[in-house]
This record gives C-alpha cells, sequence and structure tokens, in this order.
C-alpha cells in the first residue's frame, strides 16, 4: 500500500508535458504563428485591418524559442542554421510591413505582403519543418 502511495505521488509530480504529449515551446509558437496567420487572412478577407494588424503584430512580437531548443535545432541544421535564421528574419519583416500597411489602411500592400509572408512560411516549413520536428520530438 505505501509502495503504490508513493508511486503514485511520484507521478503526479512529474511534468505534465511528460504525462500528456503537450507540444514543445517551438510547437506551441507554431500553432500561434497559424493562429495569428489565420487573423490576418480573416482580416484581409473581411476588410478588418484592425484584425489584419493585430495578426501582423502577434507574429512580429512572436516569443522567442527556448535556448535548449534552439541548441537542439543548431545541432540539427549545422552550416544552413544562418539559413532557417533568415526565414525568421523575412517572416518578422513582412510582418511588421503587413502591419504598418493595415494600420494605414492600405489593404493592397498589407495583402501583398501576406502573399509573400505565407510563401515564406512554406519555403521555411517544405526545407525544415519534419527535422525539426523530429529533433525535438528525442
Amino acid at each position: 500500500m505505501q509502495t503504490r502511495v508513493l508511486v503514485c505521488v511520484a507521478l503526479l509530480s512529474l511534468p505534465t508535458a511528460v504525462l500528456t504529449d503537450e507540444p514543445t515551446a517551438l510547437q506551441q509558437i507554431m500553432q500561434d504563428l497559424g493562429d495569428n496567420l489565420a487573423e490576418i487572412s480573416d482580416g484581409l478577407l473581411n476588410h478588418d485591418l484592425e484584425l489584419t494588424a493585430k495578426g501582423a503584430k502577434a507574429i512580429a512580437e512572436h516569443p522567442k524559442i527556448p535556448p535548449e531548443q534552439v541548441h537542439l535545432v543548431a545541432k540539427e541544421l549545422g552550416p544552413e542554421m544562418p539559413v532557417f535564421k533568415q526565414f525568421d528574419v523575412r517572416v518578422h519583416n513582412l510582418a511588421l510591413e503587413i502591419s504598418a500597411a493595415a494600420t494605414a489602411g492600405d489593404r493592397e500592400a498589407a495583402v501583398s505582403g501576406f502573399h509573400r509572408l505565407v510563401d515564406g512560411c512554406i519555403a521555411c516549413h517544405d526545407a525544415y519543418k519534419d527535422r525539426i520536428a523530429a529533433v525535438l520530438k528525442n
């Protein structure tokens, strides 16, 4: 009986992620970025430039990847890491551009920036998503 109690207490003290398959920090950041991308799209489709600016600003200000995950990604990508980082810089700059255009009421510029943003996201995912997801699962 006492052994079962100790095992239960030990299990309860384990981090939640171990018990539940919660996403890693990078996965959660990416899921949030997907939600922000949908906000931009919804804003543009509904001529709601305030929503467009909000989604773009959230992308530009997304949380940083935790250092331990950056280390794992850098180890996996090696000399490709600067290219990976450039994707992030490109997305950041495009998000700022979209936010500024939407705030200024320039829907056409916001739409143009959105297309380039989506292209950047897809290019990065095509190049790195599977490798990075695999390294973070280990």
